[in-house]
């Protein structure tokens, strides 16, 4: 009885999530979604991001400071953002990288007015990767994977990328995830899973590590986020893991 009770409650808290949302889009309350792609790495680096358009357009950001602010509208829906070291900023690199690369994956408005956002390890990792909530839209908390955020950071690539997965060269100087589009863990994909226990490290593993916030949020995209103080108020945050939306994980991490 207890049971049916919280899972009663738990239809409700949903339910009035997604009302309360409808409603602020119905007034036109909801603002465009802006993600502030920012670089703490101590070198430049070339950001890109793509949706389900496929179109690939990179940034050049400078080391430690630079950062590209982008309006993605009130839905973007398979939203990617990666990096690359390097200033060349070319879209040709940049999807060339992405295979590389780690991925911040967003997608606003996807789902009962709700935006999705994961890390992907999937294809491989390159660079230290957050991604936080900056403004959280109404009836929005924080709290595990509500509007929650996520990081992986793995220090030395080199050390790290041990057989079954193998280096990459140029453009995304990356470990490459041999069996991470599988469906299964192997050895190659949990030494992803336990450096990056956030992050998705083969296409199944998506239990706990898909987060939601409401539609009207804004979000940062953090580079190298060891070098800033987000991975020590991150440790502050609510640490218990409940969904609180219905969640789809993304598509878009081949």
């Amino acid at each position: 009885m207890k049971n049916s009770n919280l899972q009663s409650g738990g239809r409700l808290v949903l339910l009035l999530m997604v009302a309360v949302a409808m409603s602020w889009l119905a007034l036109g309350l909801v603002d465009a979604a802006q993600i502030n792609i920012t670089n703490q790495c101590p070198e430049v680096i070339s950001a890109c991001q793509s949706n389900q358009s496929g179109t690939v357009t990179c940034y050049a950001l400078a080391a430690g400071t630079g950062s590209q602010l982008i309006d993605v509208g009130t839905t973007w829906l398979g939203g990617l953002i990666w990096g690359y070291p390097g200033s060349s900023a070319s879209s040709i690199d940049g999807n060339n990288a992405k295979p590389q690369a780690d991925l911040a994956e967003i997608t606003i408005n996807g789902f009962s007015n709700t935006d999705s956002y994961d890390l992907s390890n999937v294809n491989a990792y390159n660079l230290g990767l957050l991604i936080n909530p900056t403004t959280i839209a109404p009836p929005g908390n924080r709290s595990g994977l509500e509007c929650g955020t996520p990081s992986c950071t793995i220090n030395n690539i080199t050390s790290f990328c041990t057989p079954p997965n193998s280096l990459t060269s140029t453009p995304g100087d990356g470990c490459f995830n041999v069996n991470g589009t599988g469906t299964t863990p192997t050895s190659g994909t949990e030494a992803f899973d336990t450096a990056c226990p956030e992050a998705i490290s083969y296409s199944n593993d998506t239990t706990g590590k898909v987060y939601a916030c409401p539609t009207g949020s804004n979000y940062e995209v953090v580079f190298c986020p060891e070098n800033t103080i987000l991975q020590m108020n991150k440790k502050n945050i609510a640490a218990e893991m409940r969904p609180v939306y219905p969640i789809v994980p993304n598509a878009m991490n081949a």
